[in-house]
């Protein structure tokens, strides 16, 4: 009877753990891609979990070109959430003679972003993700921006991130 009544309180503790592990916490895994009028982004990754947002790893490409130097480059990805434009990730080159064909926008891996009361963000709270480039060609020359859209929440009217 003693070991009966163990073995029942090892099995109930066991299912009182393991049902503690197998919390509703979500985890997104994005690969964006986007174009502008001049630049092409690939391979870009946004990773969001409750304790984590990550940005980067995408490759920057001017469209149709192989060298193409410039003065002064840089790019910022923007996340809006809550109504909230915020830049996430930049990355900028300055100096004579860059050449910007192609750039890797490396990364950034850190703490998540919360809500007004305290809640890590989840995809369903990101309305638009998009990243501005800029760029001069020369050191008199004004600065070129434009903009690629990655990701817009209205736009996605069937999909299968919700």
């Amino acid at each position: 009877m003693k070991k009966n009544k163990r073995t029942l309180v090892l099995v109930l503790s066991l299912i009182f753990i393991l049902s503690g592990c197998m919390g509703t916490e979500k985890h997104y895994y994005l690969s964006l891609m986007g174009e502008s009028q001049k630049w092409k982004l690939t391979g870009y990754e946004i990773v969001i979990t409750p304790e984590r947002f990550a940005a980067g790893h995408g490759t920057l490409q001017i469209k149709n070109e192989t060298n193409y130097t410039t003065h002064y480059f840089s790019f910022e990805t923007h996340v809006v959430m809550y109504d909230q434009d915020r830049v996430v990730h930049t990355g900028s080159v300055s100096g004579p003679g860059f050449n910007i064909a192609e750039q890797n926008t490396g990364a950034i891996d850190g703490g998540t972003y919360f809500d007004k009361k305290g809640t890590p963000v989840t995809l369903s709270d990101v309305s638009a993700i998009y990243m501005i480039v800029e760029w001069q060609e020369h050191a008199d020359s004004e600065i070129t921006k434009e903009r690629i859209d990655l990701f817009d929440k209205t736009s996605k009217e069937h999909s299968f991130i919700n």
